[in-house]
């Protein structure tokens, strides 16, 4: 199933939402918060005429060059927000972190 994702300006009362979408899935996260994460690069490159081959990307790439030095946002079509940083890894699946240690008895 579809989930529109979308960039939003959060240095505007209210937030400005893109028009374009920066993905079709949850799963296209990754490479948003990678393109956020590396937005001078991408800023750059569209000024040199140079855009991203993904259809999604460009619509990124295009989003961050309108706002180079705005807080930017990640926003979803049911207006969820989705933190615009990859969020900190869980540790090892299955494990609780600290499990490895011993016990102190008393």
């Amino acid at each position: 199933m579809s989930t529109y994702v979308y960039l939003i300006c959060l240095d505007h009362t209210p937030p400005l939402v893109s028009e374009e979408e920066s993905g079709q899935h949850l799963s296209d996260l990754p490479q948003i918060r990678a393109d956020i994460a590396d937005r001078e690069r991408i800023v750059a490159n569209v000024a040199d005429d140079i855009w991203p081959a993904d259809y999604f990307r460009v619509r990124t790439a295009r989003f961050l060059a309108q706002h180079p030095r705005c807080r930017v946002g990640i926003r979803d079509e049911y207006g969820v927000d989705h933190p615009a940083t990859s969020p900190p890894s869980p540790g090892p699946a299955g494990r609780k972190l600290g499990a490895d240690q011993p016990q102190e008895r008393s």
